[in-house]
């Protein structure tokens, strides 16, 4: 099964994924209809003009290079061969100030892939494209995921930190794209699997940096049981949340699967697999705190909300999420777990 989530949508989600959610209080003034992916490309633009107004960020590179003339630190190894080869070169390596930074070469490769990008509109990709003149000097590097969180910001670059963050959503949005391919500058459409791992990470960033009464970690348990652990399966949650009067807990589970309910013999009923999962957490919990499991499904169709009680000091919810919803609604609604 594949959901259709709005742009803007996803926007959020990866910002709180990301750890950046100033990227969406920041948009908090704009409609939330013209927010698409070509809005967002728009939004990183903006932000590339402003650093070249200012200038861009320079560090000292080191250089090496075979040359006639000696300067800077004489390589005598990487220098043999051309001593064997009885020509008139030596390799050198020189430290210069330049712009040839990872920081500009984040920016500059992302200008080129929103050029090449048919999810934005001709007019942006044009813009982007006469953009990459501001940076002549500078290397275009292959983009990935992990060449991001390379980047260390300090008072020297600073002002870069908004501009890395919306070129790496946007990389990520485009890789997704890529995986699943039914994209429009309004809506993506992602497997459950990717939507799932999103919404996990999601949810446990959300819930440590939007409230203050929990404490919020991902735990893992030991069974309850004599013999060979080894062969047990692991214990983790996707987010405990612990009150701060060390009496409550709640164990959130997201599960964004093609249908909420299982059907045997023409009854449904919730997935027993997840319900098995998320007791046994709860059954795992010291007996002293309240501890409510709550399983988070999405919406298809069919609103759910539902309470289990096992006896005063144990429940399980299941409600489900509609991420088609104005994010403000979205917000809320995850806030109302709590």
């Amino acid at each position: 099964m594949e959901f259709k989530v709005p742009i803007r949508n996803l926007f959020c989600i990866l910002s709180y994924v990301h750890e950046i959610p100033e990227l969406v209080k920041s948009l908090n003034e704009v409609d939330e209809d013209i927010i698409t992916y070509d809005f967002i490309a728009n939004e990183f633009l903006k932000e590339v003009d402003r650093i070249s107004h200012r200038g861009l960020v320079k560090s000292y590179v080191t250089h090496v290079e075979p040359t006639g003339r000696l300067g800077g630190r004489l390589l005598l190894n990487e220098s043999i061969p051309y001593f064997i080869a009885r020509k008139p070169l030596v390799v050198c390596e020189k430290d210069e100030y330049s712009a040839n930074v990872l920081e500009n070469q984040l920016l500059k490769a992302t200008l080129k892939a929103i050029s090449y990008n048919k999810y934005v509109k001709e007019e942006t990709r044009k813009r982007s494209f006469m953009m990459l003149d501001l940076f002549p000097e500078v290397d275009v590097l292959p983009l990935t995921k992990g060449i991001f969180n390379r980047v260390h910001f300090s008072k020297h670059n600073a002002y870069y930190k908004r501009s890395i963050h919306i070129a790496k959503i946007l990389h990520e949005l485009t890789l997704l794209s890529h995986k699943q391919g039914d994209w429009s500058l309004f809506k993506a459409e992602l497997d459950e699997k990717a939507l799932n791992h999103l919404f996990e990470k999601f949810l446990f960033h959300f819930y440590r940096m939007e409230q203050n009464e929990y404490k919020v970690s991902s735990e893992r348990f030991s069974w309850n049981l004599q013999g060979n652990e080894a062969l047990l399966p692991s214990m983790v949650t996707d987010v405990s949340l612990t009150h701060k009067n060390g009496r409550e807990k709640i164990i959130i589970d997201a599960k964004f699967y093609k249908h909420i309910f299982q059907e045997h013999f023409g009854k449904q009923t919730f997935h027993s697999h997840n319900m098995y999962q998320l007791f046994t957490y709860l059954m795992h919990q010291p007996q002293e705190l309240d501890v409510r499991g709550v399983l988070i499904y999405p919406f298809n169709g069919r609103d759910v909300q539902e309470s289990f009680v096992w006896d005063e000091r144990m429940k399980i919810e299941v409600l489900t999420l509609n991420l088609n919803l104005p994010w403000r609604e979205i917000y809320d609604r995850v806030i109302q777990v709590l």
